[in-house]
C-alpha cells in the first residue's frame, strides 16, 4: 500500500474498510491507528477500529473505540450497534439489549443492513427469538431483501423449525436466483429431510465454480453418483471433484490449530467450517444423524457421518492429513487388500462402503 503525503480522514477509513473486507485485520489495525495519531477524533475511523477491533475478537478493545465514538456522536448508529455486539460479547445482555432498543427509538428500524447486524450479533449468541424481531424488522423495511430472508431460514434452522427454515431459504432464492448461499441451505435442508432429487436440483444451481463449502460439493458428487449410476471417474463429476480438491486442501499448521479450537466443542477439528455455520455454532445433530460403528478391532465411533470420520482420522497413523486425504488412502489400502471398491466422495458413503467389505460395522 502506497500512501500519500497527505491523506485526510475519509482516505485512511476508505483504505482501511477496503483492508478489512479482504481479512487483512493486522494491516488495517496499523493504518487505523496512524490515522487517529493525525485524526484522533474522527467517529468515523473510531467506529471502524471498533470494527476491526470485533474482526480480531479484541472485545474490551472493541467497546472502548465504540464508546469514544459515541462521547463525539452519541446517536451513531453503527457506533451503537458494535458497541451492542461487543456487550453482547462480553456477556453484557442487558446493556445490549438496552443498546439495541435505543436503535430503534432513534428511528433505525428501517435500516435494513442494520437490523441484519444486530440481529446477527444476537443469532451468534443464540438469542434466536431477539434475532427474529430484527431480521422482521429488515423485512418490514424492504420486503424483497433476500438477505433478510435468509437470516431468518438460517434462525429457523438454529431453532429447528426445519419448514420455517424452508420457507424463509425458497424465499431468499426467489427475490435472487443466483443466491448460492440460500441454495445451499435450501438444499442441505432437503437433503436432511430425504429428498434427495430435489436437493441436488438446488445444489447444482450453484455451480461449481461458485462452491465455497467442500460438504457441498461432497454431497453432489455423492448424490450424482447415486441418483445418476455414476462411476467415480465419470467426466460429469470432474468439476464437483476439482472443487473439493481445491475446498478441501490441507490448511497450514496454524489454520489445523485454529479450526481446531473453533470447532473442538462438537468434536470435528480441523473440519472447514460449513456454509450451515454462518452465524456460529451450528445446530444441534438430529436423533436420525447420530451413528454408532464399530470397527474391526472393537473400536466404537459415535456422532453424525463427518464426526465419525474424522475421529478415525485423529485416531489414525497420520492424524494432520485432511479428511478428504485420509478417506481417499484409506479407501485405496481398503481396495487393495479386498479387491472391491471403497468410495471417498463423502463420509456417509465411506463408511457405508467399508461397512460391505467388512472393515467396519454399523450398528446405528
Amino acid at each position: 500500500m502506497t500512501q500519500p503525503d497527505f491523506w485526510n480522514g475519509d482516505q485512511f477509513d476508505a483504505e482501511a474498510q477496503r483492508l478489512y473486507e479482504a481479512g487483512d485485520y493486522d494491516r488495517a489495525l496499523e493504518l487505523l491507528r496512524r490515522a487517529l495519531g493525525e485524526f484522533p477524533d474522527s467517529v468515523e475511523l473510531l467506529v471502524s477500529l471498533g470494527y476491526t477491533r470485533l474482526a480480531r475478537e479484541e472485545y474490551p478493545l472493541a467497546k472502548r473505540a465504540f464508546a469514544a465514538a459515541l462521547e463525539t456522536d452519541p446517536e451513531h448508529e453503527e457506533a451503537l450497534a458494535g458497541i451492542g455486539e461487543s456487550q453482547l460479547r462480553l456477556g453484557e445482555r442487558a446493556s445490549a439489549f438496552r443498546v439495541f432498543e435505543e436503535l430503534l427509538e432513534l428511528g433505525f428500524g428501517s435500516d435494513v443492513e442494520l437490523m441484519l447486524c444486530v440481529g446477527r450479533s444476537l443469532v451468534r449468541e443464540g438469542l434466536l427469538d431477539r434475532a427474529e424481531r430484527f431480521f422482521r424488522l429488515a423485512l418490514e423495511a424492504d420486503s424483497e431483501s433476500p438477505d433478510a430472508c435468509l437470516d431468518l431460514a438460517y434462525a429457523f434452522y438454529r431453532r429447528g423449525d426445519a419448514e420455517a427454515a424452508l420457507y424463509w431459504s425458497r424465499e431468499a432464492i426467489r427475490w435472487d436466483e443466483s443466491f448460492g448461499d440460500a441454495r445451499a441451505l435450501y438444499g442441505n435442508l432437503l437433503y436432511e429431510r430425504g429428498d434427495f432429487q430435489a436437493a441436488l436440483f438446488q445444489f447444482e444451481r450453484i455451480g461449481a465454480q461458485n462452491l465455497n463449502d467442500a460438504a457441498i460439493a461432497w454431497r453432489i458428487i455423492e448424490l450424482k453418483r447415486r441418483l445418476e449410476n455414476l462411476p467415480p471417474d465419470a467426466p460429469e463429476l470432474r468439476p464437483y471433484m476439482s472443487a473439493l480438491d481445491e475446498l478441501a486442501a490441507d490448511p497450514s499448521p496454524e489454520e489445523r490449530l485454529l479450526a481446531e479450537i473453533e470447532a473442538g466443542w462438537y468434536g470435528l477439528a480441523a473440519v472447514r467450517r460449513g456454509q450451515l455455520d454462518l452465524f456460529g455454532r451450528p445446530p444441534e445433530i438430529a436423533d436420525g444423524e447420530w451413528h454408532r460403528v464399530r470397527a474391526a478391532d472393537g473400536v466404537v465411533f459415535e456422532g453424525d457421518w463427518d464426526t465419525i470420520v474424522c475421529t478415525m482420522r485423529d485416531r489414525s497413523g497420520n492424524p494432520t492429513v485432511s479428511v478428504w486425504d485420509f478417506m481417499r488412502e484409506e479407501s485405496r489400502r481398503l481396495g487393495t487388500l479386498t479387491g472391491g471398491s471403497v468410495s471417498w466422495e463423502s463420509p456417509r458413503a465411506f463408511i457405508e462402503d467399508s461397512a460391505r467389505l467388512g472393515a467396519l460395522e454399523i450398528e446405528r
